[in-house]
């Protein structure tokens, strides 16, 4: 009889144990961001004299030049929305504008159509606009200067490519000591080929690009929720 209650109980509890590591196993198996483990979240507010828009290569290039984004108009009306929403907020807003310094380049020329902004997006008289010739907006310009005399410590971050100058800038701004937010709708990248030779397509990309950031570097999240932080006045 004794025997048969302690088998009883060793079976039960073998059985519960087996339950507990099946439901960890499926939790620990949900993907989880590094800024999820380091309890890494958006800001509670903004400070308008603190915060900045940047808006990266929003140019005539992604648009009617050599490298069109499939989703690029899209990119652009939300960035625009974003933009009117941080000047009427009083926050910096920071042009950055792609010009190649490489001779004979087929990209981004000086003075030509492909190289300016769009429209939608052209600088305000109040804006700050930072010119560079390869990778992000820090990469060998002024703009971390320009914002730490302005005392700026959040940035916003929209503009095209995702996966290039969006993803750097961002990534640059982190190990600067900014807060970072990426707006995931005023982002857009295109195709690439694959090291494989199947090509990774743009839909795919984006979401890889968007994933990185978030994993770590970036708060990402869409420009409506970004808008919709509270304003410390």
């Amino acid at each position: 009889m004794q025997w048969s209650k302690w088998s009883a109980a060793l079976v039960a509890a073998l059985s519960l144990s087996s339950l507990v590591a099946r439901v960890g196993k499926t939790a620990d198996s949900e993907p989880r961001t590094l800024r999820g483990w380091y309890g890494l979240k958006p800001p509670a507010q903004l400070e308008p004299a603190k915060t900045a828009l940047l808006l990266i290569d929003f140019q005539d290039e992604f648009v009617h030049g050599h490298l069109p984004l499939p989703n690029g108009r899209v990119a652009i009306a939300h960035a625009a929305t974003l933009a009117a929403w941080a000047r009427h907020s009083g926050m910096l807003v920071v042009c950055v504008q792609n010009v190649s310094n490489r001779p004979g380049s087929p990209l981004f020329v000086p003075g030509e159509g492909a190289s300016a902004f769009v429209p939608e997006l052209a600088p305000s008289p109040r804006d700050l606009v930072v010119e560079k010739a390869t990778g992000g907006a820090f990469s060998h310009t002024s703009l971390d200067g320009e914002l730490h005399a302005r005392g700026v410590d959040t940035l916003i971050v929209a503009g095209f490519m995702t996966h290039l100058a969006v993803l750097m800038t961002a990534n640059d701004g982190a190990l600067l000591g900014y807060h970072v937010l990426v707006a995931a709708d005023a982002t857009a990248t295109r195709a690439l080929p694959g090291v494989s030779g199947a090509a990774v397509d743009e839909k795919t990309l984006q979401r890889a690009a968007l994933a990185t950031l978030a994993d770590r570097v970036a708060d990402v999240l869409p420009g409506e929720r970004i808008m919709a932080l509270p304003i410390a006045r």
